[in-house]
């Protein structure tokens, strides 16, 4: 037999012999320094401009869902059938006759009457082309655009302009339409406008949003259409077409 031994290096030893566990005061609570064995750590408080970006953009979210919820509203209310009640297409586009419009007139009160807002009786009937805008107080681009309609309107009718301008209010009956009428009167219209407080005539134009300009000759055929916000350049440019028109 052999005397030589075999060298089977240091022994093996588990965590626990190797590393002590830290130490407890009397009150049970671990030593200063010693190591954290596993405590959640505090988190640190918020910074101020962190607290500041959470508010905005959840303020930004609000307010996109409530354009999106406003979108799709006057999505599903002004959707167009195929035709309306006379047979004509929903969607009045160029070379279309303008359907009519037939409304109570937005200005009227009780103590100073005035007539009812009639397309046809105001454009055809009369041989004027007409410039038709729906609009409404509550429309953000509206906002900017019909004040521009109020003075242009003014001075074409100074000037002795054939084409007529009128004005069609779309579902604004806040405050019993008095917020539609001092809109209105503030942005300087004078010219007839009709209050369609039940989609009637939108529906008839087949209307997508606001504003909406739709423009009609001297024999009440639709001559072009704009959605969106028109600029003085643009709307000067279809007042030279409607009155050339008109010869």
């Amino acid at each position: 037999m052999s005397d030589e031994t075999v060298d089977e290096g240091p022994p093996e030893t588990t965590p626990s012999e190797t590393s002590p566990a830290p130490t407890a005061t009397a009150t049970g609570q671990p030593e200063a320094g010693a190591p954290e064995t596993g405590a959640p750590a505090t988190a640190p408080a918020a910074r101020p401009d962190l607290e500041r970006y959470r508010r905005r953009l959840r303020s930004l979210m609000i307010g996109s869902a409530a354009a999106i919820v406003l979108a799709i509203l006057l999505f599903v209310v002004l959707k167009p059938a195929a035709h309306t009640a006379t047979g004509q297409p929903a969607v009045a586009g160029p070379g279309s006759v303008a359907p009519d419009v037939h409304l109570p007139n937005l200005m009227s009160t009780t103590a100073a009457p005035l007539p009812d807002v009639d397309l046809a009786t105001l454009g055809k009937d009369r041989h004027r082309p007409v410039v038709l805008n729906f609009y409404a107080s509550w429309c953000t681009p509206c906002q900017q655009e019909t004040p521009l309609f109020g003075s242009t309107a003014a001075a074409e009718a100074a000037k002795g302009s054939p084409v007529q301008f009128v004005g069609v209010d779309v579902a604004d009956t806040s405050n019993g339409g008095a917020t539609a009428v001092a809109f209105t009167r503030q942005a300087g219209v004078t010219y007839p406008v009709g209050a369609d407080a039940t989609f009637g005539a939108a529906g008839a134009y087949g209307l997508f949003g606001l504003p909406d300009t739709v423009f009609i000759n001297e024999e009440g055929v639709v001559v072009g259409r704009h959605l969106g916000a028109l600029n003085a350049a643009e709307l000067q440019s279809w007042l030279h077409k409607l009155a050339g028109s008109a010869g």
